[in-house]
């Protein structure tokens, strides 16, 4: 139970869920701006990360699977939950990284949590990784591509609104954000 006597998980909330993944997923820059005000929504944020982690594991882990011929139960879920662990925390870092260089290079105005609501809804097309265990290639390409240029699309809405950035603003921020990230991945 919460603090206040309410239930934490309701139909209400489940529902409100469901629409706000549907409307940022449809690039709904108002709401966008409710997610980055509404401090209750930081609960669901990262429960929408989670679920696009878990997503993303199990649909590569029976990917995997069938590509090694490994597919046992131990091998689909210590994989899902390694990948969804390296997903989440892909993430996260991604988020840090485009809040400082946003905040500190470009003069953004918000805050880590401000962003990282939007930017976590953002990811929910990630949904669609599930579909990547279908041991068909031409599906896999397909859903790969279709949902990496979707999350990438919502994440340049839900960062240009966020921080209040111009296209070219938020596109410079991506792009110093990505060249962090590689260089610091290169010295490692």
């Amino acid at each position: 139970m919460s603090q206040r006597g309410e239930r934490p998980i309701t139909g209400r909330k489940i529902r409100q869920l469901g629409s706000r993944i549907n409307h940022v997923a449809r690039f709904d820059r108002e709401m966008l701006r409710e997610l980055k005000e509404d401090k209750n929504a930081t609960g669901q944020a990262v429960a929408v990360l989670l679920l696009v982690g878990i997503s993303y594991g199990f649909g590569f882990s029976i990917f995997n699977g069938f590509q090694k011929s490994t597919l046992s139960p131990n091998f689909v879920i210590s994989q899902t939950l390694a990948n969804m662990i390296v997903t989440d925390f892909a993430i996260f870092v991604w988020s840090a990284t485009v809040f400082l260089v946003g905040t500190k290079l470009f003069q953004g105005k918000t805050g880590y949590w401000q962003l990282a609501r939007p930017l976590f809804f953002s990811t929910a097309p990630g949904i669609l990784f599930l579909l990547i265990a279908i041991p068909f290639s031409p599906v896999i390409v397909a859903i790969a591509v279709i949902a990496s240029s979707w999350i990438i699309s919502a994440e340049f809405v839900a960062l240009k609104s966020a921080m209040g950035f111009n296209t070219q603003r938020a596109l410079l921020t991506s792009v110093v954000g990505l060249l962090i990230l590689a260089f610091i991945q290169m010295t490692i």
